[in-house]
């Protein structure tokens, strides 16, 4: 496949998909990369939606080709036909707004049909979760521990969106599932009140609030209120479980939550916890921690295969979520037993002695900062921190890479970075808490990286590959 080939036809397919069929977002995308991509990263997944937009703009440049061709001449409608084929760019995009009254009207009917089958589902808890990080954690631990005594479904990672949750309710809820745990996600205002409305939660689960998707809502004031919908629109009775970790959560919550029962989770806060940590322990050759935890006059000693500290208080609310559904001691260790670490989430993976530890999918300041404090744990390995950046830190970004800078210099033994807009931020904050320079690694690519990243891996390093930077992001 030729340059132009791709420049004139896959590409424009490629990021529309990436943008979720997001037509100002494409546009703004495509001109700015097309040209400079050197090849895709993910594939172009030939689903329902894109075929039929494939097919609609076909048609309409071989209409238009016939149309000209019966009505002139051979050569003219050739000519239009090749001129309208070298616009594909913008005949997909036209292809899309035809669409756009089927494609509302799918999703609609599909939320609806699925609101009338949660209402008929009577004895069927709903647990909805949120938050700008954590979310998919919080998910794993909590139905992983709840399957031990109920018949449980749970969104899978990428069913997080209204139409998402939607199909996997007409799919996979049956008469006889008890619990359904949904992973809400948002990108603009309004999204979680809208999931809310599909599956009203029993229990409304806010995990965080930071800058990641500032891009998007523009200010934190906007993520603040979109994030809180789960609170607000969840059942009048509901149980609300709160981050109090979370500064964002903490000074706003009152706002939100009326008279509904509020519990807190984490580890810091302690004036907004019910219970205490004893201690925590991280074990550098299981890779699991340990933590004793004194609640309701009790002490209970958990073990956790999860890396970051952050997955104790994520477990914490998982257990006091557990607890309330009438779940015992035995039951909760059964559950913790069978959890394992969550892909691309500080997921350790061994090559050979040198332990790589998976953190792509966290593309978040807190989880950054997570990340750091994850490879300061290893006292007896070379720590190696790879990123590109994150994407989507709005007008904070410059501030947020120079802090990472400055957060890895006293950890990391070598950084290597993905050359791109946020890279001299980072360098930036390394310099200024006294990294040396010599031991920063700068590529172009995330290919040039993968050419050149067994040559610098020993054994018993410890590689930490902190977020995936997309084709579509800037």
């Amino acid at each position: 496949m030729s340059k132009l080939i791709k420049i004139l036809f896959f590409y424009p397919l490629y990021f529309l998909q990436l943008e979720n069929y997001q037509l100002k977002r494409f546009y703004r995308v495509y001109f700015k990369k097309v040209f400079v991509l050197e090849k895709p990263r993910q594939k172009l997944v030939l689903t329902l939606k894109m075929k039929v937009i494939i097919l609609v703009s076909l048609a309409i440049i071989l209409l238009s080709g016939a149309l000209f061709l019966k009505k002139f001449s051979v050569t003219l409608g050739i000519l239009v036909s090749f001129i309208l084929a070298l616009c594909f760019p913008f005949i997909v995009g036209l292809s899309v707004i035809i669409l756009l009254p089927f494609d509302i009207l799918i999703k609609k009917l599909n939320i609806l049909e699925a609101r009338q089958k949660i209402r008929k589902l009577k004895n069927l808890k709903i647990i909805g979760i949120t938050g700008s990080y954590g979310k998919t954690s919080f998910k794993e631990i909590l139905a992983t521990i709840l399957g031990v005594k109920y018949k449980v479904v749970y969104t899978p990672e990428n069913k997080n969106t209204p139409l998402g949750i939607s199909r996997l309710i007409l799919k996979n809820l049956k008469p006889e599932t008890e619990i359904f745990v949904a992973e809400m996600s948002a990108w603009q205002k309004g999204d979680i009140k809208t999931l809310c409305q599909i599956a009203p939660p029993e229990v409304a689960v806010l995990t965080g609030i930071n800058e990641s998707h500032l891009e998007r809502f523009k200010t934190i004031e906007n993520t603040i209120n979109t994030k809180f919908e789960i609170v607000k629109y969840s059942k009048e009775n509901a149980l609300v479980v709160l981050n109090a970790d979370n500064n964002y959560i903490i000074k706003n919550y009152k706002k939100y939550v009326d008279n509904k029962k509020v519990i807190f989770f984490g580890k810091e806060n302690e004036e907004f916890l019910n219970y205490k940590i004893k201690e925590i322990t991280f074990n550098e050759n299981t890779l699991k921690q340990t933590f004793v935890l004194e609640l309701e006059g009790k002490t209970y000693q958990f073990e956790i295969p999860f890396l970051g500290e952050y997955a104790v208080a994520m477990t914490i609310g998982a257990i006091l979520i557990a607890k309330y559904l009438n779940l015992d001691e035995t039951e909760i260790k059964i559950g913790l037993s069978l959890l394992k670490p969550v892909e691309h989430r500080l997921q350790p993976i061994f090559h050979g002695n040198t332990l790589i530890i998976d953190d792509s999918y966290n593309g978040n300041p807190n989880g950054a900062r997570e990340a750091i404090k994850v490879l300061s744990r290893f006292k007896n390995k070379r720590k190696i921190y790879v990123t590109p950046g994150l994407v989507e830190t709005g007008s904070r970004s410059n501030e947020i890479h120079k802090e990472i800078g400055k957060l890895l210099a006293p950890v990391a033994d070598l950084v290597i970075l993905i050359k791109n807009s946020v890279t001299d931020f980072i360098i930036e904050g390394l310099k200024e808490n006294n990294f040396n320079p010599e031991k920063i690694i700068v590529y172009n690519t995330p290919f040039e990286l993968e050419e050149n990243i067994n040559k610098i891996i020993r054994n018993n390093d410890v590689v930490l590959f902190q977020n995936d930077w997309p084709d579509n992001y800037l």
